[in-house]
């Protein structure tokens, strides 16, 4: 099929500047728990093509379920009299993938993996959660994954460029109940299986329920705000659409103007590195076949790079970091491969500061405002004075600037945990307003 595709690119590339197809497989099986009993077994497998064609400035692309050969012969011919039509932008360079060796990351552990297996994960799972606590009630979510995806970019003319990689994951769910009844999660992924922590999921799920009973109302004040890493995350992913260069150049982000510039205290250094070994996100090439390397984004502060594709990379004059990702309708967009925030500090949270807020669940953190900066969201935590929980509290509101947000972090700490490509940590920030009651 490769062959035939490849053939159909050539017969194409006399009228096309040059053509691209991406092809992307995957099979992956799942095995749910409620309590004790399996739910559901699923296995599945998909196959999506994109194809981007380019002329003098102009792109056409689509995306397609499966793979056939006519559908990328009748796209390409169709499109030879609507992309002339189009308007020209000199940012649309027609890319031809670098060449780079095969990236496989396959613990080769995913075909002998079998569902029975992955129900006695889930079942340990339930088990651990249930004995962690003895207010933990019931699991009523216990979900084991495992998959395995491959992408092949094809040109005329050119290498092929393939990857390979597996990925397992893991969910909880649980219910605790003593004087009320609150409900927690826990998650853990990896790229083999031996590096899937399914134990501490559970054992996180089982705290993050029991965490919040006897909840109180806090009082309005200004508080030190500490990020668990699962929060922390959620926050780095904002940050991520900060220094998006297709939201830069758009106007549409609040750190814009501040590349090259101090924007958030010294405490905070983050990175992106596809190259991380058993990282879920690392890659040899970005999804339009650029060879890919660690790019720094703030480093002690400093707002060191902003994350490009080619387009924004030309439109801008910077460095192409090869961050391109294929999105709907087969645009190229930006996206992380493994982003990592560095500790910056071996001391602990109470070394810092005597009271303050540990927030262990935010609602409505992407509703955050990328342009003024400016957010409002619930949070859920404990008060902690020194070492001691003071109480649990829900319903309080954080209100802030993302601006203000990164000047006042205060330390990064070490606890590291990852999350789908995102290595984060709790942090601890600067004196913020929280309103309760």
């Amino acid at each position: 099929m490769n062959y035939d595709i490849k053939s159909i690119l050539e017969r194409h590339s006399d009228f096309y500047d040059n053509v691209t197809v991406t092809v992307s497989e995957s099979v992956s099986k799942s095995v749910q728990l409620n309590g004790k009993t399996v739910e559901s077994v699923d296995i599945g497998s998909e196959t999506g093509v994109v194809i981007r064609a380019f002329k003098d400035g102009r792109v056409v692309s689509m995306c397609a379920d499966g793979l056939n050969s006519d559908t990328i012969e009748t796209f390409l011919t169709s499109h030879q009299s609507v992309i002339t039509s189009l308007p020209k932008d000199i940012h649309n360079i027609p890319f031809k993938p670098e060449y780079a060796e095969d990236f496989i990351q396959n613990d080769g552990c995913f075909e002998s993996l079998t569902t029975a297996q992955m129900a006695d994960m889930a079942l340990e799972a339930v088990e651990t959660a249930k004995a962690a606590d003895i207010r933990v009630k019931s699991v009523q979510q216990s979900v084991i994954g495992a998959a395995k995806e491959s992408t092949r970019i094809i040109t005329p003319f050119c290498h092929d460029l393939y990857s390979e990689k597996t990925y397992y994951s893991s969910y909880t769910y649980a219910i605790a109940n003593h004087k009320g009844e609150q409900d927690g999660s826990g998650m853990a992924d990896g790229a083999s299986l031996k590096s899937l922590s399914h134990i501490k999921a559970a054992e996180e799920a089982a705290y993050a329920a029991c965490a919040l009973l006897g909840a109180k109302r806090l009082k309005t004040g200004k508080y030190g705000v500490m990020f668990t890493p699962l929060v922390m995350a959620d926050f780095l992913e904002i940050i991520v659409e900060l220094v998006n260069a297709d939201n830069v150049y758009k106007n549409v982000s609040v750190l814009g103007d501040k590349l090259g510039k101090k924007a958030a205290s010294e405490a905070f250094t983050l990175f992106d590195d596809p190259k991380l070994r058993g990282g879920i996100g690392s890659r040899n090439f970005d999804d339009e076949g650029h060879h890919t390397g660690l790019t720094p984004i703030f480093a002690n502060g400093i707002l060191d790079s902003f994350l490009h594709n080619s387009y924004t990379a030309s439109a801008m004059g910077m460095r192409n970091t090869a961050n391109a990702k294929t999105g709907r309708g087969g645009h190229i967009g930006i996206g992380v491969s493994n982003l990592i925030l560095k500790a910056s500090t071996d001391k602990m949270p109470y070394d810092f500061m005597n009271e303050y807020v540990k927030i262990t669940d935010v609602m409505g953190m992407h509703t955050a405002d990328t342009v003024s900066g400016d957010f409002s969201v619930g949070i859920s935590g404990v008060l902690m004075r020194g070492r001691e929980i003071v109480h649990p509290f829900r319903e309080a509101v954080l209100s802030g600037n993302l601006k203000d947000l990164l000047k006042g972090v205060i330390a990064v700490f070490e606890d590291y945990r990852t999350y789908a490509g995102v290595t984060s940590a709790s942090a601890l920030f600067d004196k913020m307003t929280v309103s309760g009651e």
